[in-house]
């Protein structure tokens, strides 16, 4: 019997203002969820540059495992545009970062790369899985009400 996952956009818009109360991993899903949305309308250099990218440490805690190793290094390889070893993740100081004209072309090469991730699989329904697989017990009841049809 196939699993069948989480919709992860409902999941998202009811947590997305509140995360507080989430588990570790259910946070790491939304934080995915920031990366995608985020990249997904304006770019890496958008999603470094402003609230998105406040969680992109959290997003990269699963990507090896929700979504897969080309995820986790194309967002390793946007964060080390930065060109820091310890990743800023207040936004005035990515800010300050990006605001060399040498990170754009390299910032619109991973965009290409994320795009093309993009389309290569459902990631929606892989986070969904990965959800359902990795949520508390307790809220697993709550979250059957969420199930992609």
């Amino acid at each position: 019997m196939a699993l069948v996952g989480i919709d992860v956009w409902s999941f998202y818009y009811e947590h997305c203002e509140n995360r507080r109360d989430l588990s570790q991993v259910e946070r790491a899903v939304l934080a995915v969820c920031d990366l995608r949305q985020e990249v997904g309308s304006g770019g890496f250099d958008s999603y470094l540059r402003y609230w998105g990218g406040n969680t992109a440490l959290e997003a990269l805690s699963i990507l090896d495992d929700a979504l897969g190793a080309a995820w986790s290094e194309v967002l390793r390889a946007a964060i080390a545009v930065l060109g820091v070893s310890e990743y800023p993740t207040d936004v005035d100081t990515r800010e300050k970062l990006l605001d060399y004209d040498e990170c754009y072309d390299r910032l619109d090469a991973l965009d290409d790369r994320f795009y093309a991730l993009e389309g290569s699989i459902d990631a929606d329904a892989r986070l969904g899985e990965f959800l359902a697989q990795h949520a508390p017990e307790p809220r697993r009841g709550i979250l059957a009400q969420l199930r992609r049809r």
